[in-house]
């Protein structure tokens, strides 16, 4: 039994050493760079590796317009958690660094601001490869393994 729990923890975190790995499209592209959130399809095409983040982003934006037509925009990508231009003297040098910091947490939630607005906007945080392709939020690996873990303890 304790190997079965040795083997699933460390399966949990074979892949802990790669960088995160996110969707990524654009509700619109004017310069074609991008991939268009209108054509996604869970594919790898849309994979991105996130090297400066721990977390991947969905955005949802809905408008309403008086004709009574809505229409929806989606944004999928890595969350952004450096600041750009951030400095550090190392070694008696300023150097650019890239600090990841944890700025938010995996839930989604709406943007305050729009209340008075005729857009709603969404912003879903999540943790994990390919967390942001889902309608809602999955559970990480590391939660499901403590379940496992726990499970197995209350039936032994």
């Amino acid at each position: 039994m304790e190997l079965v729990v040795l083997l699933l923890t460390f399966a949990s975190f074979w892949k802990a050493s790669t960088s995160l790995r996110c969707y990524q499209c654009d509700p619109e592209d004017p310069y074609k760079t991008s991939n268009l959130c209108e054509n996604f399809d869970y594919s790898d095409k849309f994979l991105v590796e996130c090297h400066s983040s721990t977390m991947c982003f969905k955005k949802q934006t809905y408008l309403r317009v008086d004709n009574g037509m809505n229409s929806t925009g989606i944004q999928r990508g890595c969350a952004s958690q450096t600041l750009n231009g951030e400095q550090r003297k190392i070694n008696g040098k300023w150097q650019y660094v890239s600090t990841i910091y944890d700025a938010y947490n995996a839930t989604c939630f709406e943007d305050p601001s729009d209340s008075e607005r005729v857009t709603k906007t969404i912003y879903c945080y999540c943790e994990g490869d390919k967390c942001n392709g889902a309608i809602r939020l999955t559970l990480n690996s590391f939660l499901v393994l403590i379940l496992i873990i726990i499970s197995l303890n209350f039936t032994s």
